[in-house]
């Protein structure tokens, strides 16, 4: 079943949910995007040691164990992804949408702002009120987020490959 045809975004765009089937798909676009987006954020050798096999192992547990994503085609051809759930830290919101990624090379066609309305649909139609999004204040999905209207309200600090690294919250209250 595809959720989402969009001609005015790009004329071959299915936005679908996506099964087990598509976890190595996923994780390629998972992975690759981690490796464009985070290059120079992260240090190289860490983003080349992500390994598509295990975070396929991990999609296809997470999509087979009751959890959901969404997965963006063009032209047959995953080129980004979607999921959400409930918020880890339900102060900010209800739910939150996990992962939005979507190929740098599609990107600026309206493909990630068609995966972020299906994942705001998706939360929306579980009861969940509200929805946060983290990203990396130095990456670039702080700016898809400020696009979107996310409102910024709160950050925290973690650590990935031994880099200190800023997290930065976006609500939509609904």
């Amino acid at each position: 079943m595809h959720w989402l045809r969009s001609a005015q975004v790009h004329p071959r765009l299915v936005i679908r949910r996506a099964t087990s089937a598509d976890a190595e798909a996923i994780a390629r676009v998972y992975v690759d995007c981690w490796r464009e987006s985070y290059a120079g954020l992260l240090p190289a050798d860490h983003l080349e040691s992500l390994s598509y096999g295990r975070f396929a192992q991990q999609w296809r547990y997470t999509l087979s164990a009751g959890g959901w994503a969404f997965v963006a085609e063009v032209e047959g051809e995953a080129v980004g992804i979607g999921s959400g759930g409930r918020a880890r830290d339900g102060r900010l919101a209800e739910g939150e949408l996990y992962v939005l990624y979507v190929r740098l090379a599609h990107q600026g066609r309206g493909i990630g702002r068609a995966l972020f309305e299906a994942c705001h649909y998706r939360l929306a139609l579980s009861g969940l009120r509200g929805m946060v999004a983290w990203t990396l204040a130095a990456g670039p999905g702080r700016r898809f987020y400020e696009h979107m209207g996310g409102v910024l309200a709160g950050e925290k600090s973690l650590e990935i490959a031994g880099v200190p690294l800023r997290e930065v919250a976006y609500v939509w209250p609904d």
